[in-house]
C-alpha cells in the first residue's frame, strides 16, 4: 500500500496522514523524508528505496525491506503539482480545509518564499494551461498584511487545479469533516487574522 497525502499546504495534511497510517498499520513519512518536494524521492519509496543524499546532494536509494513488505503513507503537499505522477505508483488524497483558515497558518507561519516555490512548481507543471493570462496580483500593499493576499491567489489555483485535472485521480479529504481533526488545537485559533488582514482576504 502506497499512499500519498498532499493538497493545500498547512490544510492539514499532518493529521491526515498520521490518521490513514494509524488505520491502514502501515509506516508514516512527513515531508522531510523527501526533502519536502522531491518527486524522485518519493518515487524512490514507492519502489521500496530508502531515498539518501550525499554530502554533495546527490540522491540514491537503498533497498528497505520495510517498505516493500509494509507500504508507507507520505505527506508531501510540497507534491501537490504532481498528483497525476503520483496517483499511477499510489493512491493520493487531496486535502483541504476553510481558506481563511489556510491563509491564516500560511501567514502564521511566516512560509513567504516557500508560496513562490509552490505556484512555480504549478507553473513549470503546466505552463500552457489557460490560468496564467487570467491571474493577477497586486503586492505593493500585500507585504504589509503577510502576503495574504498572494496565499489567497496560490490556494486559488490549486482549487483550480484540483477541479479541472486531479479531482478523477485525488480523493479530496475536507479537514472540517473528518472525526480526528481539532480545530481548537490549531494556531489559527489562537492566533487568528488582523481586521485589516481579514479585510484583505475578503
Amino acid at each position: 500500500m502506497k499512499i500519498f497525502v498532499t493538497g493545500y499546504h498547512r490544510a492539514g495534511t499532518h493529521q491526515a496522514a498520521e490518521y490513514l497510517a494509524t488505520k491502514n498499520g502501515v509506516d508514516l513519512y512527513y515531508e522531510n523524508r523527501i526533502r519536502w518536494d522531491s518527486l524522485e524521492a518519493a518515487f524512490m519509496l514507492a519502489d521500496g528505496l530508502s531515498p539518501k543524499w550525499s554530502e554533495e546532494g546527490k540522491l540514491t536509494g537503498v533497498s528497505d525491506s520495510r517498505l516493500k513488505r509494509k507500504g508507507f503513507v507520505l505527506q508531501c503537499p510540497g507534491l501537490a503539482h504532481n498528483v497525476l505522477e503520483l496517483s499511477k505508483v499510489g493512491n493520493v488524497y487531496w486535502c483541504s480545509r476553510a481558506m481563511v483558515d489556510v491563509i491564516t497558518s500560511m501567514k502564521n507561519a511566516g512560509i513567504n518564499e516557500m508560496a513562490w516555490h509552490l505556484m512555480k512548481g504549478f507553473h513549470d507543471r503546466f505552463p500552457d494551461d489557460p490560468i496564467w493570462p487570467t491571474l493577477s496580483y497586486d503586492g505593493s500593499q500585500d507585504i504589509h498584511d503577510g502576503f495574504v493576499r498572494y496565499y489567497k491567489l496560490l490556494i486559488q489555483v490549486k482549487q483550480y487545479f484540483y477541479e479541472t485535472r486531479f479531482k478523477d485521480v485525488a480523493e479530496k479529504i475536507v479537514m472540517e469533516q473528518m472525526p480526528y481533526y481539532d480545530k481548537g488545537k490549531a494556531l489559527t485559533t489562537v492566533k487568528p487574522l488582523k481586521r485589516r488582514e481579514y479585510e484583505a482576504v475578503r
